[in-house]
Formats: C-alpha cells, structure tokens, sequence
C-alpha cells in the first residue's frame, strides 16, 4: 500500500512538473514570437526609396544597387549622390535604422549586451530589411544580383569596366561578392582580369559589410539563418563561410574602401575616432599582422571616384529631390 501510495505521488508529480514546463515554454515562446527580432523587420516601401538617376541600370551582373544611409546623415548621402553620379549609375538610397528606431528599442533588452553592440544591431536591421527587399523583389529568380552599399565608402573610378572584365563564372558559383575586402587574406585564387591587376579570390574571413554583391536566394539564405541576431553581422557571415554554409569571393586590389572616421566625420557603427593615438596603436598591430600574414596592404584606391566627384552638384541635387523622411533632417 505505501509503495503504491509513493508510486501515485510520483505520478503526479511529473504529471504537474510536465504541465509547469509546458505552460512556462508556451508563455516564452508566445513571448518571444511576438518580439521575435525579425518580425520587427519589413522590407522597404518604395516611398522611402531615394532613387538616384543614372543612365547605367546595372554593376557588374547585377541590376539593382541599394546604398544604406541614416536620414540624419545628409553629408554622407551627398557623397553617396556624387559617387553614383559620377559613374553614372542608377541607385536607390535607403534609410538605415538607427539606435533611437523603434524596432531596434523594442529589442534592446534580449541583446546580448557582451556580443551585440547596440548600434550592431541596428546594422544587422538594416541589411536584414535590404535583403527582405531583394528577396520580396526577386520571387520568381534565384539568381538575380544586387549590390549593397553603406554610405562611407569610395569607389574605385573603374569600377565597372573592372568588373565586366571578369568571367560571368564568379556570378555563378558565388552567394557574396566583396568590393573590399577588410585586409580579408586571400584565398584560392578564382579569376583574373584580362585587361586590369584585379583578381577575385575565395573570401577567407570578409570581416567587413560595406561594399558587396549579393545573389537573391543568398539573400533569402541570410533571412533565414540570421534571423536571431547574436553578433556583429560581419562576423555572422564570416561564421557562415567558415561553416561552408555560403561561398564569398573577394577582389584584390580592393575596388571599394571605406572612408576614414573622425571628430568630422563620425562612424554611426564604430564610435571612434581614427586620428586618435588608441586607434593608431590598433591600426599599427594590425599592419604588423598583415605583414606577418604577408597580406598585401592597400592604403588607398589607384583611382578616387570622389576625388573627381562634384559635391556642390550632389548638394544640389539632393535639395531639390529630397522628400518625406529624407527631408525632415535638413
């Protein structure tokens, strides 16, 4: 009888510690469904599209390029303006979110503060609602390209008669095509330009998100797998191609660098000031790792599109077409 008496406690017990859990994992799910970081996240109305007009519709194989900008920012949307004028390129700006954005607030508190910088977040915002708007344009196509630019960046002026020069290959086999490699060592070399020194490499760790191609099912590929931001989303992708999960080529010499920060020119991502004696002591062990790593060192492109660009015309230009949330900032 007392065997039997423990035997229905027992059962009872797990029958209620069951029900607890159960309860408990359908509240947090409930929960977390509802907050769900992507969720948050839609792609982009054409309205809040700043499209810049140029004559030549497509980079390389791809056919849309998307330059990430803060509205708060219309110095850097001037330079964004001049660069895509200057080469005559059709582009679309579109707003970055930024950390006072009410999607990126509602997910403050399940950031892994230790991981996960606030303005990272924000970052991984941005290039998810970029690639949700590639993806939501290209249904029906799984190969179709776009490039993706932040607005810090400098373009090499041969850009696109460098990238025509190279094999219709790389866009086959590749999910990500970087501009500009971020002192990426090069990997296994995939091509080379028939008319110029640029040669695309296998991407080993493409620690950087400032100029690169993407293909539109890698596109939904990074929707999927990085729906849950837990890091920095250079160092996502980097885990990725680790993993062998995408396939990332990079460009030496590099046809895209970002342009350097300062007390004038503030990183909205890095808080950092690239003129002072901390950040010069950084920059120099890095060389050094580059050096013993025997990585070629490229301060500077061979040919500066903004160095030809016209800001005063960009300046403009902007004034004149700027509405909605892009003109509230002036």
């Amino acid at each position: 009888m007392l065997f039997i008496q423990r035997y229905n406690k027992a059962i009872c017990l797990i029958y209620f510690t069951f029900i607890f859990l159960s309860i408990n994992y359908l509240y947090h799910f409930k929960n977390y469904s509802i907050l769900h970081p992507i969720q948050q996240i839609k792609p982009l109305d054409r309205s809040l599209l700043f499209r810049i007009n140029g004559s030549t519709k497509s980079l390389g194989k791809a056919t849309s390029i998307y330059i990430i900008n803060l509205p708060s920012r219309p110095d850097r949307r001037t330079e964004s303006i001049a660069l895509m004028q200057t080469l005559n390129l059709e582009a679309f700006i579109v707003p970055a979110y930024s950390v006072q954005s009410v999607e990126i607030v509602s997910q403050n508190r399940y950031r892994n503060k230790l991981l996960l910088k606030l303005t990272e977040l924000a970052c991984w915002a941005s290039h998810m609602r970029v690639w949700m708007t590639i993806a939501n344009n290209t249904l029906l196509h799984n190969n179709t390209w776009s490039f993706i630019f932040e607005d810090d960046i400098d373009l090499e002026i041969d850009t696109p008669r460098i990238l025509k020069s190279f094999s219709h290959s790389i866009w086959n086999e590749a999910d990500l095509i970087y501009l500009g490699h971020c002192g990426d060592i090069p990997g296994t070399l995939i091509d080379q330009s028939w008319k110029h020194i640029h040669r695309v490499h296998q991407a080993l760790r493409p620690s950087c998100t400032h100029a690169y191609a993407i293909r539109s099912d890698a596109a939904r590929k990074l929707i999927y797998l990085l729906s849950k931001p837990s890091r920095a989303i250079d160092d996502s992708i980097v885990k990725l191609v680790d993993n062998h999960q995408l396939v990332a080529y990079s460009i030496h010499p590099p046809l895209a660098m970002q342009l350097p920060s300062s007390n004038t020119n503030p990183s909205d991502v890095n808080h950092r000031n690239e003129q002072s004696f901390i950040y010069r002591i950084q920059f120099l062990f890095k060389k050094f790792s580059h050096w013993l790593k025997r990585v070629p060192s490229y301060e500077k492109l061979n040919k500066s599109t903004l160095q030809k660009a016209n800001l005063t015309k960009a300046i403009s230009w902007r004034k004149m077409y700027e509405k909605g949330v892009w003109k509230n900032y002036n």
